[in-house]
């Protein structure tokens, strides 16, 4: 049988502040009794594993319970811990947790403090994993240790084998820093390190006697996991860009094959001179895996579509009634959540954005990150056709 696995970031709450965290954050959660039911709809979907993560998913209360439903439901359970609160903590809500669990993922990157420190957690973090792993020499679950590569920690990774190798464990797993979002993106020059460089050193690592596995998660790899949200949103992320496939809480049943499938690219068109606007319809119109499923000319207009319309891409004037395109990408994402946001084309019809736009361009990118995809001038037709095929070809 195919197992079907899901990532449930249960809560973005998080007991640390780790500098190269790509997770989620402040999404709303949801209550107790609707994530029971989520738990039912995920069992009639099909789904066999849940990794159990957020944030740091033992700040939600009564994680336990929902552990010992997914477990009767017949699904294998694993929790994606910083392992603060567990280390620290001996009660029967730890317990409960851990009696329960097929595999405790444990999250550490380096056994120097001042590394860990500047990683953004806690500057005890190796002596609290270590009473962790101490704690976990009596418990039939299997441990495996998550570590991300960046820059900071990349030349520390044999003695943190050397620790690692006093312990029983399952799997080690390196994964690449993500520049995606939230403070990821913030921090990308600071720790951001080349896939090879990590290949090349997991690679030259030397055999661990008491590690049954060690190996190296690429990107790519990462990106084909589905995740949950605290609000029930499913996503996937490819090549850096978040899609929303659906809420396990509306959903019945959810079909995660049908889900994946690539669908058209859904294009909304912000623009004030008419003949423009047909002319770019008709341009994207024509392509295969395109779509136009709107047009506005205002701001307001335009939020209300894209909340409506749920488009794919943008392409907004950079003036349009005295409301700059600029603006409507930043009032859309004060609106919207980083994953729900369009990818946002700029339209310069009469080369008016000046060096202090550009560096306005630059704080929008910031702001809302990938999602600001392109500047274009006219004429305009073809470099949108070349936009829209880089972007099926490229992000999805």
């Amino acid at each position: 049988m195919k197992r079907q696995k899901v990532c449930w970031k249960i809560t973005t709450r998080c007991n640390q502040n780790c500098k190269y965290c790509f997770g989620f954050t402040n999404i709303e959660e949801l209550n107790y009794n609707d994530n029971e039911k989520v738990i039912d709809h995920l069992a009639n979907s099909g789904v066999t594993d849940i990794t159990w993560t957020g944030g740091e998913a033992v700040l939600y209360p009564r994680l336990n319970e929902l552990i010992k439903k997914a477990k009767e439901k017949g699904m294998r359970n694993k929790l994606v811990t910083n392992g603060i609160y567990l280390s620290q903590n001996d009660n029967e809500y730890t317990k409960d947790i851990l009696d329960n669990l097929d595999y405790l993922n444990i999250s550490i990157a380096s056994t120097s403090n001042a590394t860990n420190k500047a990683l953004g957690q806690e500057e005890n973090h190796y002596e609290l994993v270590k009473n962790l792993l101490e704690k976990l020499k009596d418990k039939n679950v299997k441990v495996t240790i998550n570590t991300v590569v960046t820059k900071k920690n990349i030349g520390e990774l044999d003695e943190l084998g050397e620790f690692l190798n006093n312990y029983k464990i399952d799997n080690w797993k390196f994964l690449k820093f993500m520049p995606v979002r939230e403070r990821a993106f913030i921090n990308k020059e600071e720790f951001e390190i080349a896939e090879e460089d990590i290949e090349k050193r997991v690679g030259s690592l030397r055999n661990f006697e008491n590690i049954r596995n060690v190996r190296y998660k690429k990107q790519k790899e990462f990106e084909k996991s589905i995740v949950m949200l605290s609000n029930a949103d499913i996503v996937i992320t490819e090549n850096g860009v978040d899609r929303c496939l659906g809420n396990a809480l509306e959903q019945e049943k959810i079909d995660f094959e049908k889900s994946c499938l690539i669908d058209k690219v859904k294009v909304l068109i912000t623009y004030d001179d008419e003949k423009t606007t047909e002319d770019i319809v008709k341009t994207i119109n024509n392509i295969d895996y395109a779509e136009v499923v709107g047009v506005s000319v205002n701001t307001e207009d335009t939020l209300n579509k894209i909340v409506k319309l749920k488009p794919t891409m943008v392409f907004a004037k950079y003036d349009v009634n005295g409301i700059n395109g600029l603006d409507i990408a930043k009032k859309a994402g004060e609106t919207l959540s980083k994953w729900k946001m369009p990818v946002f084309n700029i339209l310069d019809s009469e080369n008016r954005i000046t060096e202090d736009s550009i560096d306005e361009l630059a704080n929008v990118s910031k702001t809302i990150g990938t999602k600001l995809n392109s500047l274009v001038r006219k004429p305009y037709n073809d470099k949108i056709v070349n936009i829209i095929k880089d972007y099926m070809e490229n992000r999805y």
